[in-house]
């Protein structure tokens, strides 16, 4: 892990101790998201040993702040070690810790921190995905006013407010221009268009659309894509139905079936695929719009574009995703100091210059009230460029809607298995809806 030797460092610690399970915790989703005492030890084993440094210890005129964080993304980590070490030169008094669970994989984030909370680590500065379910267990504590005040009020949940967005991510198609533009191929304008693509690339030796199926996380890329175009109607109201789900299944599967996506990316990770897309052997990858600078700093030759991929209805839909949050604990709230330190390291990561690195780093939208500056960077603006009039903008994504407990991670697994596995595509469906209105 990177260090800082300036005035202060930046503290970054992996998961590696085991801690005690307490015995007494309260819901933590609609109707119970509390990880048994059981479960939660079997994770504690799989913990144990990861790779990481211990804190330092804190000088004791300092308040130490804890940071926990989803490290899955390269860019994401690096990004919040720069924000920490800025803002504790400007704050010598406040000792950041930024806390990791690590990445496994086919976890995910939203279930390693139930694990935090079993064992009365949740705090105090925490990334949320889901937030909403967070939020009805009562173990956050409400946004100071000086931070709720930075943001946009459209993108706030309703009083009192106890999360707030990090920024709003884009996820499109990632595709090799020099590739397209060999075999003369257009930015398709429908999905029969898409698909004749990936024949032409596929008769020139390409793989056509890289997937990493090894995360199960990643699935829910393509998954939200799929969603959108099956499962929406018109008005953008959700028809959760067999036949829907059959259809969506099928036309996943049909990808693989047409040798669109290689049988050995079940094995490939999420990182992985950038370097798919940058060393020329696949020439699509639909993933998030952050992807873009990681490709072009492995191989700068590379010349990429960025498109929403039109659906079989003729929308193309462009997923407009807020569910990476920050919340603070009601742990730290308790304590007057760690909750001014929490108030002030957020008022600083959405403060001018600082939140626009964030932007940049992360190729993402912003969710402040201030007018933010335009990046000049290109991913940014093949982002921008894809928006057309054509565009139809959504937030009806499967991690920002009110899903069942575990509903995600069995969706994502569906999506793998409809993808390369060999259960029949009605009973997939079948057992899609079932989880739907499981809890309901």
């Amino acid at each position: 892990m990177r260090e800082y030797t300036n005035r202060q460092r930046v503290m970054t610690r992996d998961r590696k101790k085991k801690p005690s399970v307490s015995t007494e915790k309260r819901s933590f989703s609609l109707r119970s998201l509390a990880v048994t005492a059981a479960s939660v030890a079997v994770t504690a084993v799989l913990l144990t040993g990861c790779a990481g440094q211990e804190a330092e210890s804190v000088s004791p005129e300092q308040t130490e702040l804890r940071v926990v964080y989803s490290s899955g993304d390269a860019n994401w980590k690096a990004c919040l070690e720069d924000v920490a070490e800025k803002f504790m030169e400007e704050n010598p008094e406040i000792s950041v810790e930024l806390y990791t669970m690590g990445n496994y994989e086919n976890r995910l984030y939203s279930d390693q921190l139930k694990i935090l909370y079993a064992e009365d680590e949740f705090y105090d500065v925490l990334e949320l995905r889901e937030p909403q379910k967070v939020a009805e267990a009562g173990i956050l504590a409400e946004i100071p006013d000086a931070v709720e005040q930075l943001m946009d009020p459209a993108r706030l949940s309703e009083e009192p407010v106890t999360y707030i967005p990090i920024y709003q991510m884009n996820r499109g198609m990632v595709y090799n221009k020099g590739v397209f533009q060999e075999l003369g191929i257009r930015e398709p304008g429908t999905y029969e268009e898409f698909l004749d693509a990936c024949e032409t690339l596929k008769e020139a030796g390409y793989n056509p659309v890289a997937v990493g199926g090894a995360d199960l996380w990643h699935m829910e890329f393509w998954g939200n894509f799929l969603f959108d175009n099956y499962m929406l109607d018109q008005d953008q109201q959700i028809q959760w139905t067999e036949e829907n789900a059959e259809a969506m299944l099928r036309a996943f599967r049909s990808l693989y079936e047409r040798g669109y996506v290689a049988e050995e990316y079940q094995d490939l990770s999420d990182n992985e695929t950038a370097r798919e897309i940058a060393a020329g052997n696949a020439a699509m990858l639909y993933t998030g719009a952050w992807m873009m600078p990681q490709i072009t700093g492995m191989n700068p030759d590379v010349d990429l574009g960025y498109f929403f991929l039109p659906g079989p209805g003729g929308v193309r839909y462009a997923a407009q995703d807020t569910s990476n949050c920050w919340g603070i604990s009601q742990k730290c709230a308790e304590d007057s100091e760690k909750y001014r330190a929490a108030e002030r390291f957020l008022t600083f990561f959405y403060s001018e210059g600082i939140y626009e690195n964030v932007l940049d780093t992360m190729t993402a939208d912003s969710v402040v009230r201030r007018p933010v500056e335009e990046s000049g960077l290109e991913a940014a603006r093949l982002v921008k460029e894809a928006y057309d009039e054509n565009v139809v903008a959504t937030d009806q994504i499967i991690s920002s809607l009110d899903t069942p407990g575990g509903f995600r991670n069995n969706y994502n697994r569906i999506m793998r298995e409809a993808l390369w596995g060999s259960r029949p595509i009605d009973e997939l469906a079948a057992e899609l809806i079932a989880l739907w209105q499981e809890e309901r």
